[in-house]
């Protein structure tokens, strides 16, 4: 959610906050209450419908930095890419790996990647005509902040939710998902490549295990969608990684053929999604 709609929902709310204790003071419910809890209703249903549905995705790549894991430039999908991408389901897909690959090297300062990816990201932005949600001035800002980590973050975190948030408000749910989609298994092939022993590093280990809520309830999301021409191979894909997360349900570790098949199957998805 954008920082003018995040603002335009807080004055909400205070407006609602302050005119509550004045309707308080008289019996029963006036008309002017009603209209103050229609409206807190109303924020409510706006931000639970609208609101980003994953961990931000910093927090995965965060996990990979504090484990000391080196950054890898060749691991992330290859930014010139995005000129190849022509089927609109690729380009959403592909904007969701990208997304992810932006705060890989956001997360760790890498400055010419930043831009080739926020450079990508904002191609495929303008092919799949969303170009209107996001501030006109954010390659500037991305420009401006290279050297201001945090700010970065904060800018690149807005510029997921709005994609998010933009593509749901215009009808286009199922194009959302493609894009869900796609951050999911980028953020899983990078925690499961980023060492060569993954199994041996509980660190790692657990990098995978916090992502397994999110991609779960991201499959309840998908549910009424599975049958859509758009979203069904999808659906798919999230499905089979499901599938092998509850392999060893209930527990808080993974087994050595979790590991190995989970590595399989997401970089299976990702190679038919990155060709």
């Amino acid at each position: 959610m954008n920082m003018k709609k995040t603002n335009k929902l807080l004055a909400l709310a205070l407006l609602a906050g302050v005119l509550a204790p004045v309707f308080q003071s008289c019996t029963g419910k006036s008309p002017k209450k009603e209209t103050a809890e229609v409206a807190e209703e109303a924020i409510a249903k706006e931000i639970e419908e609208y609101a980003y549905p994953l961990p931000s995705t910093f927090e995965v790549t965060n996990m990979l930095n504090s484990i000391e894991a080196s950054y890898i430039i060749d691991i992330a999908n290859d930014p010139t890419k995005a000129e190849s991408y022509f089927e609109e389901n690729s380009k959403a897909v592909n904007l969701g790996i990208y997304t992810v690959d932006l705060a890989y090297a956001t997360t760790y300062n890498q400055k010419p990647e930043i831009q080739s990816y926020f450079t990508a990201c904002e191609k495929l932005i303008r092919d799949l005509d969303f170009t209107s949600a996001f501030d006109e001035n954010l390659p500037d800002q991305i420009e401006e902040n290279l050297d201001n980590k945090d700010k970065l973050v904060e800018i690149v975190t807005a510029m997921f939710q709005n994609a998010y948030s933009y593509l749901n408000k215009q009808g286009r749910t199922e194009m959302s998902y493609l894009v869900l989609t796609g951050s999911v298994v980028e953020g899983l092939y990078l925690t499961t490549h980023i060492s060569e022993n993954t199994f041996q590093n509980p660190k790692i280990i657990e990098a995978i295990l916090f992502q397994k809520t999110a991609i779960a309830d991201m499959e309840k999301m998908m549910e009424p969608y599975k049958d859509s021409e758009t979203v069904k191979d999808a659906y798919a894909a999230v499905q089979s990684i499901n599938a092998i997360y509850a392999m060893e349900e209930g527990t808080t570790a993974m087994s050595e053929t979790q590991i190995k098949q989970l590595t399989e199957t997401v970089t299976s998805i990702r190679a038919a999604y990155v060709q």
